[in-house]
C-alpha cells in the first residue's frame, strides 16, 4: 500500500465515511451503517472496495482496519518525506532547520548545531568583504524568515552575536 494508494481510496466521499467508522470502531456492517450515516447499498459496496484495495480485513461478520498495510503506507510518506527533505537539504545538519529557503528550526541548546545554521544562512546571504547597511542585512535575511519562528531583526541580532556577522558605525561585514 502506498500514500498515494490510499488517497486514492480515501478520496471517495463514501468510501471514507465507511474507512472512518471502522476507525471509530465499527466492526460489524451494521455498525457501519450506524457509524456512517450510509444506506446498505451505498455501504456494502465501498466496504468490499476497501477490502480488495487492502485498507480493511474481513473476517466471520467484521471488518477492521488493515493496521499493517495503514503502517507501511506511513513509512512510505516517511521515507519519501526524508528522500525530498536530503535532496533539498544536502547538509544533514541543516535539515529539519531549513526548509524550502526558510529557517524553521534555530537550536538553543546545541551551541555547534546553532553556529552551524547561522554560518550557513550568512554565507549564502552575504558576500566576504561587503559592506552592508542594517537596512540592506534586514531584507536580505527577510526570506529566511518568511513563516519562521524568527523576524529579520531577530536573526539579525543572532548573526551579530554569535560572531558571523561584524557591526561597526551601522555597517555589516561577514566575518571570515
Amino acid at each position: 500500500m502506498t500514500p498515494d494508494h490510499l488517497a486514492v481510496q480515501l478520496a471517495d466521499p463514501i468510501q471514507r465515511r465507511v474507512f472512518s467508522a471502522v476507525a471509530l470502531g465499527a466492526t460489524t456492517s451494521a455498525e457501519v451503517l450506524a457509524v456512517s450515516g450510509l444506506a446498505a447499498p451505498d455501504a456494502a459496496p465501498a466496504i468490499g472496495r476497501l477490502v480488495r484495495a487492502g485498507l480493511l480485513v474481513q473476517g466471520r461478520g467484521t471488518v477492521a482496519l488493515n493496521e499493517d498495510a495503514l503502517a507501511a503506507a506511513a513509512d512510505t510518506a516517511a521515507r519519501r518525506a526524508a528522500d525530498e527533505a536530503a535532496k533539498e537539504q544536502p547538509d544533514p545538519g541543516l535539515r529539519g532547520r531549513i526548509r524550502g529557503g526558510v529557517l524553521v528550526d534555530l537550536p538553543e541548546e546545541d551551541p555547534e548545531a546553532r553556529r552551524a545554521v547561522l554560518g550557513h544562512l550568512a554565507a549564502t546571504t552575504f558576500a566576504p568583504g561587503e559592506e552592508y547597511d542594517e537596512r540592506t542585512v534586514t531584507d536580505r535575511l527577510r526570506p529566511w524568515c518568511e513563516g519562521g519562528p524568527l523576524d529579520a531583526v531577530s536573526l539579525r541580532r543572532a548573526l551579530v552575536d554569535d560572531g558571523l556577522l561584524s557591526r561597526r558605525s551601522g555597517r555589516y561585514r561577514l566575518n571570515p
